[in-house]
């Protein structure tokens, strides 16, 4: 039977961080996940191409950042989950992020090494890609 862990990571106050394994005892993969409110710093046409604009930024940051010691090269999922029907500057709208990334062996997900390679490719992210966004800005809570 599968058991999944999940744990928090402070990294910013802006966003909430975790990383997790759905197989705790056998893991193959684990996800990181991070999550937000924001608010649109300008309006656009096509709200589709910015988000995936935002979502390219986010794997390169992955492919820059992630240890090839512990994970799979080039092997990742990003699922960037903003609803574009809905941005309107001056409206909070929730972003959610989850990233799979693949061992290359089976290793303990609290193991010093995994814990710091999690939290530095979700660092980047937010570091290079989220907070120094031209188009958003990020808020820990909708109010």
């Amino acid at each position: 039977m599968k058991t999944g862990k999940q744990f928090k990571l402070q990294l910013n106050k802006n966003f909430r961080t975790y990383y997790g394994s759905v197989d705790y005892k056998n893991p193959k993969s684990i996800y990181l996940n991070l999550s937000s409110w924001f608010t649109p710093l300008t309006e656009s046409e096509n709200w589709d191409r910015v988000v995936g604009k935002l979502k390219k930024k986010i794997k390169y940051n992955i492919l820059d950042t992630s240890s090839t010691e512990i994970f799979i090269d080039n092997k990742n999922i990003v699922d960037l989950d903003i609803r574009t029907s809905g941005i309107k500057k001056g409206k909070r709208s929730y972003m959610n992020c989850e990233i799979t990334l693949f061992l290359k062996k089976e290793s303990n997900i609290k193991s010093k090494k995994v814990v710091e390679n999690a939290g530095n490719v979700l660092n980047k992210i937010i570091d290079d890609t989220l907070t120094h966004s031209s188009d958003f800005h990020f808020y820990p809570t909708k109010k």
